[in-house]
């Protein structure tokens, strides 16, 4: 197995870790009665920054854990990923996603308990209640610049690398704490599109929204990772 294969199928290991770790709490929270509660905020984002911590340690020196086609965007636009392995990268990241919504799809709809992940449309990213498209596109396109310009920071070759997975997986908590209620706090547009591709077998309702968690992240990311090189 070359090299941009080898780190393609670790960025769709990575993302199919986030996307199921992280959706899944949500739908999971949901059944344990926390919903929408601050207690249920804090347990999701925990779970999102934790998968992110456990794959920037388990894959970050196989690929550089992208798992996140904003952040592989950003990299190559400010010169740290090579060309030829944006394609790859996104294509294995859209596909680890995928098969982490439709693994939900296959454990929920065979328990009793489908309705709550209907209900949350297997942990999707959609608009808060109460929030508009701007508002949502907004806070998708700040929050990811946070999280790119952390990553950037935290791998910087003048950083001590050892806690990069520790700052990464803290600021991708910390936004979902602050932007959950907004957007839904994605920061990825494969960390949303796998959940709206599985939930499609019961609601196109979040094909929707999908255009805000595409533009939005890969806008941010963009920004982010500008801001970061103008800074250093």
């Amino acid at each position: 197995m070359n090299g941009i294969r080898r780190a393609s199928a670790a960025e769709a290991y990575g993302t199919f870790l986030l996307t199921l770790v992280g959706p899944g709490t949500i739908t999971a929270t949901s059944l344990a009665g926390l919903g929408s509660t601050a207690a249920g905020l804090g347990v999701i984002g925990l779970a999102h920054g934790v998968a992110l911590l456990v794959a920037v340690y388990s894959i970050g020196h196989i690929s550089g854990a992208h798992i996140n086609p904003a952040v592989t965007i950003a990299s190559w636009a400010t010169k740290r990923l090579e060309p030829r392995r944006v394609a790859p990268y996104i294509i294995a990241q859209l596909i680890g996603a995928t098969i982490a919504g439709l693994a939900q799809l296959a454990l929920w709809s065979s328990s009793d308990n489908y309705g709550v992940a209907k209900a949350t449309n297997l942990g999707d990213t959609t608009p808060g209640l109460g929030f508009g498209v701007g508002a949502a596109l907004l806070a998708e396109v700040i929050a990811t610049a946070i999280l790119v310009f952390t990553i950037f920071g935290a791998t910087d070759k003048k950083a001590d690398q050892s806690w990069a997975g520790v700052a990464i997986g803290l600021v991708l908590a910390a936004s979902i704490w602050m932007f959950g209620p907004i957007s839904g706090a994605s920061l990825n547009p494969a960390r949303t599109w796998g959940p709206t591709i599985a939930s499609a077998a019961f609601s196109l309702t979040p094909f929707a929204t999908l255009w805000i968690y595409i533009v939005g992240p890969i806008f941010g990311g963009l920004l982010g990772g500008f801001l970061y090189e103008v800074v250093r």
